[in-house]
């Protein structure tokens, strides 16, 4: 049996967890502004938005999966 069952609450005990809480914002704001901005205004540019705050989530899955 896995160590975690899948009823039980993960307890996220990382060193950076803050770090990824902010890139999680960043993310989502990121994400926000990108679908707001391709609605009203320039579409290429928003695509540059939402690729951009793709990485940030991108960094933040990779610290998620490295268990930092």
């Amino acid at each position: 049996m896995s160590k975690y069952h899948n009823l039980q609450p993960f307890e996220d005990t990382g060193r950076l967890r803050w770090l990824r809480q902010w890139l999680n914002l960043a993310f989502i704001i990121g994400a926000i502004v990108g679908m707001i901005w391709f609605t009203k205004g320039d579409q290429d540019t928003a695509i540059y938005i939402m690729i951009g705050a793709g990485v940030f989530k991108f960094v933040e899955l990779t610290l998620r999966i490295a268990k930092l």
